[in-house]
């Protein structure tokens, strides 16, 4: 009886084997773009422009703030200048690592 078994299993994996479709893979259906299986598509632009633009807008307010020091202000100045432009160089590496 078991010999019968695996003569039906080995004739099934050989029709299995012989009937694969060429061309593209099968498309999974039904997945959420969410699931924790396939990574987030979207694109974070817009965070990432507008923490520049904030940190732009602190950096020049500081320019016109009375009550800092010329030392403090031109320090304060460049730590945002450099966060902006941290924030945009590493969402241009993000996008091209993907």
């Amino acid at each position: 009886m078991a010999g019968g078994a695996e003569k039906e299993l080995e004739r099934i994996e050989r029709e299995l084997d012989s009937s694969l479709p060429s061309g593209k893979p099968p498309v999974k259906r039904g997945v959420q773009s969410g699931s924790p299986d396939e990574p987030s598509r979207n694109n974070h632009l817009d965070a990432v422009v507008v923490g520049a633009a904030l940190l732009a807008a602190i950096a020049f307010i500081s320019l016109l703030g009375e009550s800092l020091s010329p030392k403090q202000k031109t320090q304060l100045t460049a730590a945002s200048m450099g966060g902006a432009a941290g924030l945009l160089v590493g969402y241009g590496v993000g996008r091209i690592k993907r």
